[in-house]
């Protein structure tokens, strides 16, 4: 199984998100860790967003007890993304990128999640879409962070160099 997912994985990551990242880091000049982080931000708020009208219900009918959970259950997510914004941090650099293989069960565990997600839906309601844009922010972000950085640019400061063709 592990095998069958590494193949649609590397795939997925091949051609599809490291041709994205590298047209996003091309046009926008924007690298893949800004473009992760930013997709984990935009995540965080979607799971606010997913989470709140159920805490503000329990809150309102004052069952302290569920509303603890309900309260637990956001930050834990929020902490959990956070997390996540930190390590794509740190991993940013010009070498091979680790995130690659290390990330890939939480890969296939987000995507079999937005996959039940979409399937389970049966009515939209604000909480449920944004669950599924927490999820879909999620999977983007962790394939745009496996994605591997394009090497600099080398630029010269001289024009005869420039003239000649050797950079």
């Amino acid at each position: 199984m592990r095998k069958t997912f590494a193949r649609l994985d590397d795939a997925l990551i091949e051609r599809l998100f490291q041709p994205a990242s590298d047209l996003i880091t091309y046009r926008i000049g924007v690298n893949r860790t800004v473009t992760s982080c930013f997709c984990i931000d935009v995540a965080c708020l979607a799971w606010i967003v997913s989470r709140v009208r159920e805490l503000s219900d329990e809150v309102g009918a004052w069952r302290a007890g569920v509303a603890f959970l309900d309260l637990a259950t956001l930050l834990l997510g929020l902490i959990a993304l956070v997390s996540l914004r930190v390590l794509f941090r740190r991993a940013g650099g010009l070498q091979a990128n680790p995130l690659r293989q290390t990330m890939q069960p939480y890969r296939g565990i987000v995507l079999l999640m937005l996959a039940s997600g979409l399937v389970q839906l049966h009515t939209l309601t604000i909480a449920s879409a944004a669950d599924l844009a927490m999820l879909m922010c999620a999977t983007l972000a962790l394939y745009l962070g496996a994605c591997t950085e394009r090497p600099p640019l080398r630029r010269s400061w001289s024009p005869a160099v420039r003239a000649s063709g050797r950079a």
